[in-house]
């Protein structure tokens, strides 16, 4: 078997491009009870998927048999606060900045399977891995915390002391016992930013989000029309909403990378909503490919569009 060590899949992992890697037991690790309260309370709205493959979310083991650890890893997406190409006199919906660039699914799986290829090849080809981005039924924040890249804030995001909350995660859950890292300590203290920022109100309390009343759920994962009630608060975003994100202390001072696959392209991070209302089905398909925004479909942001539109005709009235 291998004889590779914690330490040089680290190296490879920071060689290949991943801003933090760390290393935790494949294992329940104590939010399952909240998990399952959560779920019992229905506040995951359409996103059914949360509610199925309940036990692989919380035991990685049963998620992946003869699992012993779980590679965390986290990417740095932060490009600055301007999108590119846009024109002050066209009317533009807001997108979150984890699709400014490529679609993340694609390119961190990509790496992960460098990474995995390596650590395969390191015993034969006789050591198991999976790669997971996202999509798995695998609680990526909190391995990720238990792993030491930082710790869950009241946003209920992954939030490194470094590099703030604008972090992609990752994981390669494997049969090989590595050394294992301490779990990161929690530094939010008493601050609410995030809690009494967010636009619709949507934080129950602290870490926990009713999805049904926030913006990148309204705008992202909800095929429904936007209740009234939630209407002008969505503002001008049209993809996602990263409030929470910008009023946190710890995102002041947050490094921008230049790593190419996130920066900025003006066809993603630009959306001219008068343009989108044009745009025909094969137009939209193409426009967005390779981008995250693929997650939702040309009639509900032609919807939310419309939204943004309502908006922003209502702020300049009042001005």
């Amino acid at each position: 078997m291998s004889q590779v060590t914690s330490d040089q899949i680290k190296q490879w992992a920071r060689e290949i491009g991943f801003d933090l890697v760390g290393i935790t037991r494949a294992k329940p690790i104590g939010y399952e009870q909240a998990y399952r309260e959560y779920l019992d309370k229905k506040m995951y709205g359409e996103m059914g998927y949360l509610a199925r493959n309940v036990e692989k979310r919380i035991d990685p083991s049963e998620l992946v048999p003869g699992a012993k650890s779980i590679i965390c890893t986290a990417t740095n997406y932060y490009v600055g606060d301007e999108p590119v190409g846009q024109d002050k006199a066209k009317s533009y919906g807001r997108v979150a900045r984890y699709a400014w660039g490529k679609d993340y699914h694609i390119v961190l799986k990509d790496r992960l399977k460098v990474l995995a290829d390596k650590i395969r090849e390191s015993g034969d080809g006789k050591i198991m891995t999976r790669r997971f981005v996202d999509t798995a039924p695998l609680m990526e924040r909190e391995h990720a915390m238990q792993a030491g890249l930082g710790w869950i804030g009241k946003n209920g995001l992954l939030i490194n002391k470094r590099l703030g909350s604008w972090l992609l995660l990752g994981e390669i859950v494997t049969d090989l016992e590595l050394d294992y890292d301490q779990p990161g300590v929690d530094h939010c203290g008493t601050c609410r930013n995030c809690l009494d920022g967010c636009p619709t109100n949507a934080f129950v309390k602290p870490q926990v989000l009713d999805p049904r009343k926030c913006i990148s759920y309204l705008t992202i994962e909800s095929r429904s029309d936007i209740p009234n009630e939630y209407k002008q608060s969505c503002g001008d975003w049209i993809f996602g909403c990263d409030v929470c994100q910008e009023v946190c202390p710890f995102n002041r001072k947050s490094p921008s990378t230049e790593d190419e696959d996130f920066q900025p392209n003006e066809k993603w991070s630009s959306i001219d909503l008068h343009e989108l209302e044009k745009l025909e089905e094969k137009e939209f398909t193409d426009r967005f490919v390779g981008n995250s925004m693929t997650r939702t479909n040309q009639e509900h942001m032609t919807h939310v569009g419309q939204n943004c539109l309502n908006n922003l005709s209502e702020s300049k009235s009042e001005n």
